[in-house]
C-alpha cells in the first residue's frame, strides 16, 4: 500500500488530521484527500443540516475554520461519491470521522475509525470504567448506547476540538471524578496535544482516532 484516500465529511484540506496520521505512517505512504463538502455553496451546505432533535448529527469543519452540523443520512452518499471518485488512485480508504457509518461500496479496503476504536477498546479495556468524549451534545446519547456494550456505566462527556480548550479540561475533569480507566476521544479533529491534556487530567490512557486509524493502516502497509 502506497496511497491512502482520506475522506472527510467536511472540506479539504484537513492537514491537521493527515499530519497526525503521517507521524505514524511515515514518508512511504501518500495521503490523497477528498471532502464531502468540497465545491458546495453555503446554501448547499446548509441543506445538509440535521433536523431538530436528530441523533444522527455530525460536526464538520469548513476550509475557513468554521464548524457546521450535518445530518449523517445526507452526508453518507457524498462520502460514497468521494470513494468512487478516487477508486483508481488509491490502495485503501479511511473515513476521517469517528461516527458510526454503514458499510461503503469499494473494491479497496475502507477503514472507519469507530470500528478501529472499538477493536482497540475490546482489547484494552480493563472492565472498570470507560470514558468517552464526543464533540457535540447531540451525539451524547447515541455514543452512550454504542459503548454500553463494553461498559453499561460508560460516562460520555462533551468537548469539541474546535471549541475553547477549557471545555476539554472540564470534560476531562468530569471523567476523572467518574474514575474512568480508559478514554475514547470520539472525534477525528482531536490532536496529540489534546490527548495529552486528557491523559494529564484523567490519569487514564486515551485513544486518539487519527493515530489509531494510522496504526491500522500501517499494518496494512
Amino acid at each position: 500500500m502506497r496511497t491512502v484516500g482520506a475522506i472527510t465529511i467536511g472540506q479539504t484540506p484537513r492537514d491537521d488530521i493527515a499530519g497526525e496520521m503521517e507521524k505514524v505512517l511515515g514518508a512511504g505512504v501518500r495521503i490523497v484527500q477528498a471532502g464531502a463538502l468540497d465545491g458546495l455553496s453555503r446554501r448547499e451546505i446548509d441543506a445538509l443540516a440535521p433536523a431538530p432533535g436528530d441523533d444522527g448529527a455530525l460536526i464538520a469543519r469548513l476550509r475557513e475554520g468554521r464548524e457546521v452540523l450535518l445530518a449523517k443520512q445526507k452526508i453518507v452518499p457524498r462520502l460514497q461519491a468521494c470513494i468512487d471518485r478516487l477508486a483508481d488512485e488509491v490502495d485503501a480508504f479511511v473515513i476521517l470521522c469517528a461516527g458510526a457509518f454503514p458499510p461503503f461500496s469499494s473494491a479497496r479496503p475502507v477503514l472507519m475509525p469507530d470500528r478501529c476504536l472499538g477493536a482497540v477498546v475490546d482489547a484494552a479495556f480493563d472492565g472498570r470504567r470507560l470514558g468517552v468524549i464526543v464533540p457535540i451534545k447531540q451525539q451524547q446519547a447515541s455514543s452512550a448506547a454504542r459503548w454500553s456494550r463494553v461498559d453499561p456505566g460508560v460516562v460520555v462527556t462533551v468537548a469539541s476540538p474546535y471549541d475553547d480548550p477549557s471545555r476539554l479540561i472540564a470534560a476531562s475533569e468530569e471523567l476523572r471524578r467518574a474514575g474512568v480507566t480508559l478514554v475514547v476521544m470520539e472525534c477525528q479533529g482531536f490532536t496529540r496535544a489534546m490527548k495529552q491534556v486528557v491523559r494529564d487530567v484523567t490519569g487514564a490512557p486515551a485513544l486518539l482516532p487519527a493515530s489509531v486509524l494510522a496504526r491500522f493502516l500501517a499494518e496494512l502497509a
